[in-house]
């Protein structure tokens, strides 16, 4: 027989005090039936009925446990990758105080709505990597995703198809393959150029769930770059603006949902919860043998003995 809880200094201590309360009662009846000249018998069945249900009570709370059952256990959950447009234009003020700056915060805030799925980073401009491999730790990936800033890249750049490209291998992993895919998309969407077919239509193929989340303004804003911004050759500031028309239609083509993220709209939330009501699939199945815990034979037992109790009477002194 194994217990699945020890004995610890609260069992010590009903014990205690059960036995010195009882002693006290004990003594104070048997010395009132010497005084009376009866017999106190029926106090001594009392005591061995009390004593052992209150045993048995301890015994049930200790959880003993004997045979084994064997169980089947299945894991599910998602593999969600972060796939980050760190791009100069990102720098854009038209979202206080930039558009990298907000939807770090925004993001770090609201992660603990994605429970129990693995998540990653991925980053890309003129070219992508993976900045975080798919992790549980939530603390480490939020240190991660504020540390993101444009400067990673030295060449500036927005090339989405190396992002998807990666996405593509590390989903093909025989080890993830199992799993429900989901991409979060955070970009402006400016200057993507033509997207590769072939990649799109692979990652479709192994059912990656594409969710994008826009940053930024229809009306755009500057690209702060030092202490100014950032202009062209002519001396004239960068102005970058959202192509929210573009990203909707790539989200569309995945059958995924677009969210956006600005000054007065903040959809970050929304899009975590869609993340966590999308379907988890089966990863593993697993056979454990566990314990069987008859804590409710010996509760059973104690209760009739309850019983007894109640029905024995102690006739030493008759009212």
């Amino acid at each position: 027989m194994n217990w699945i809880k020890p004995l610890t200094i609260v069992e010590f201590v009903f014990i205690g005090i059960f036995l010195l309360v009882y002693a006290a009662y004990f003594i104070r009846l048997y010395l009132v039936a010497r005084r009376l000249g009866t017999t106190a018998r029926s106090i001594i069945i009392k005591f061995f009925i009390r004593a052992v249900y209150l045993g048995l009570c301890i015994l049930g709370l200790l959880g003993p446990s004997f045979g084994v059952n064997e169980i089947e256990a299945q894991a599910t959950g998602k593999d969600v990758f972060f796939v980050f447009d760190l791009s100069r234009s990102m720098d854009a003020i038209d979202i206080e105080p930039t558009r990298i700056e907000r939807v770090k915060f925004e993001l770090t805030k609201n992660l603990s709505l994605l429970k129990s799925d693995r998540v990653g980073l991925i980053v890309f401009a003129s070219e992508a990597f993976v900045h975080t491999p798919l992790t549980f730790d939530r603390d480490a990936l939020r240190l991660f995703i504020q540390k993101l800033n444009t400067n990673l890249f030295s060449v500036s750049g927005t090339d989405l198809n190396s992002a998807l490209q990666l996405i593509l291998q590390k989903y093909q992993n025989p080890v993830t393959r199992r799993k429900a895919k989901v991409v979060i998309l955070v970009t402006d969407g400016e200057d993507f150029g033509e997207l590769d077919s072939k990649i799109i239509f692979e990652l479709k193929k192994n059912k990656v769930n594409l969710l994008v989340l826009g940053v930024g303004t229809p009306q755009g804003g500057a690209i702060k770059e030092g202490d100014g911004y950032k202009k062209d050759n002519e001396g004239n500031e960068v102005l970058t603006k959202l192509n929210a028309g573009y990203l909707k239609n790539l989200s569309k083509s995945f059958g995924g949902k677009y969210f956006q993220l600005t000054n007065q709209v903040n959809e970050v939330s929304s899009l975590l919860k869609e993340v966590a009501n999308l379907e988890s699939n089966w990863i593993d199945t697993r056979k454990m043998t566990v314990a069987n815990n008859k804590y409710h034979y010996f509760v059973l037992l104690a209760l009739i003995l309850m019983f007894v109790d109640v029905l024995v009477t102690v006739r030493t002194i008759k009212i």
